[in-house]
């Protein structure tokens, strides 16, 4: 066996600082909420203790309970014996696909870790619920931009008349497009090797908008007067409406990418950390191959933690310059205009970035 000097972890270091720079940009984005947050979703021991009470709610065939805090246990710190004790609950539950992918992801995972005993036992469950699978197959005519979905979750245009592995019971189908009328139905899927087919048909034309008439009489001249307004006001403020909205857009898809920075630190942080501990990975500080790779797959993710953070945090800049930049709301510059103070219609608000452990996003905090 070749052993390496484990060199000065690099990818510990490199997500200790994009963790780091997380908090500060946290404090400066005013989200002190977003940080505690953090700190708590990324703590190992809620991570076991979630694991050990849903393995004791197992044992006590308290699976509905039990499989919840094993899919959190499971997201706080992933890993191999968690995924494969949440399949085990959800296969108990007859929740059947569910637990076949998950025994098909757990099964990757120990080849990948070369846990001979894991594959094996994957092996033997996935073996076992193949043959009672249920399926559905969706089909569906030519509507352009047609989005199919399942239970909310969308269904790719390649995956159509494909039997696709579903858990036992009641699903709704639904079929969208832009323009269009919307289509949807339920379907109940048997408990074992049940095949269904959903045809999803053409969709029809949405019919178009209805048009309020216009008001006559005294009224009218009322209605007339106030749209004289609005249409000044728009002249006056669509510029500002535009930066507003670009702010928004621009803030919230930088908090997103500051979201998948952090979680991509903290990863790289635990499996680096988790490497150089492991004495059959890297035995008194030199790696063997396998630890090698994991080494460098950690400095991989912080490298990534690295980039989203730094592209994050710019981009939320960005978006707080425009919307404070941008002028007073619309329905604000109308007060200025005639309205009394408080009157209905004011808006006051104002855009505050949210940071968290499963990612960011834009906030709009006010009166309305």
């Amino acid at each position: 066996m070749i052993l390496s000097r484990l060199p000065a972890p690099r990818a510990i270091r490199r997500a200790r600082l994009a963790i780091a720079s997380v908090v500060l940009a946290s404090a400066a984005l005013l989200a002190p909420a977003g940080a505690l947050a953090q700190g708590m979703s990324s703590d190992p021991t809620l991570a076991q203790t979630l694991f050990e009470e849903g393995r004791r709610l197992m044992e006590a065939k308290a699976y509905a309970e039990a499989c919840p805090k094993l899919a959190e246990s499971q997201r706080l710190r992933p890993g191999t014996g968690t995924l494969l004790n949440l399949a085990l609950c959800n296969e108990a539950l007859g929740r059947t696909a569910t637990a076949w992918g998950q025994f098909k992801e757990a099964l990757f995972a120990s080849k990948k870790e070369g846990n001979a005993a894991r594959e094996a036992f994957a092996q033997e469950h996935i073996n076992a619920l193949e043959p009672r699978l249920s399926k559905i197959v969706l089909k569906a005519e030519g509507t352009p931009g047609l989005l199919v979905r399942v239970d909310g979750h969308d269904i790719p245009a390649a995956a159509l008349g494909t039997p696709i592995p579903i858990d036992p019971g009641a699903h709704e189908v639904e079929a969208t497009a832009s323009g269009y009328s919307v289509w949807s139905t339920t379907v109940q899927v048997g408990e074992s090797a049940d095949l269904k087919t959903i045809a999803v048909p053409k969709l029809q034309p949405a019919p178009p908008a209805q048009t309020a008439a216009a008001p006559s009489g005294p009224a009218a001249g009322v209605a007339g007067s106030a749209g004289s307004a609005g249409s000044a006001g728009s002249a006056g403020g669509g510029g500002g409406e535009g930066l507003r909205t670009a702010g928004f857009v621009i803030g919230g898809a930088g908090a997103a990418v500051l979201g998948v920075g952090a979680v991509f630190g903290i990863l790289a942080a635990g499996q680096a950390s988790d490497a150089e501990k492991d004495p059959a990975l890297c035995p008194g500080k030199q790696c063997t191959p396998l630890g090698r790779k994991e080494i460098d797959a950690a400095e991989t993710k912080a490298l990534v933690s690295t980039i989203g953070i730094g592209v994050g945090v710019a981009a939320i800049g960005a978006g707080a310059i425009l919307v404070l930049t941008s002028g007073r709301p619309r329905a604000e510059g109308a007060s200025a205009a005639g309205a009394k103070p408080g009157a209905p219609g004011r808006v006051h608000a104002r855009v505050v970035p949210l940071l968290g452990p499963e990612g960011g996003g834009v906030s709009v905090l006010g009166a309305f």
